[in-house]
């Protein structure tokens, strides 16, 4: 089973009945909190004991019945930040090892 199963079933199907061997508390909650993030604060702030989170079992029984029936899972789409510092480097380096005729590792250490 995949994080995926456990947040459809928690979000759409509403069975309960997965089994738990991979199941992981804090993952679920971090995309629960993408999901819904009004029943992520409150399962964060009143729910998050040690008991809650130890026991597999009460955590997805409770995100199972405290989370609302959706017709379809959302989908969520993570927007990946482009470091613009290693874009510039990447350029020098590969017009340095051009323009020396090395190869790029060589005139990643002559930069260093």
């Amino acid at each position: 089973m995949t994080i995926f199963d456990y947040i459809k079933d928690i979000t759409t199907t509403k069975k309960g009945n997965l089994p738990l061997d991979d199941y992981v508390p804090f993952l679920v909650n971090r995309w629960i909190a993408f999901i819904n993030p009004t029943v992520a604060e409150f399962i964060n702030n009143n729910l998050n004991s040690k008991i809650f989170l130890e026991d597999k079992n009460i955590h997805y029984q409770t995100l199972v019945s405290l989370f609302p029936r959706m017709a379809k899972c959302p989908r969520i789409v993570y927007i990946k930040k482009v470091k613009e510092k290693e874009q510039e480097e990447d350029k020098r380096i590969k017009l340095l090892a051009q323009t020396l005729e090395i190869s790029e590792r060589e005139a990643s250490f002559l930069l260093d």
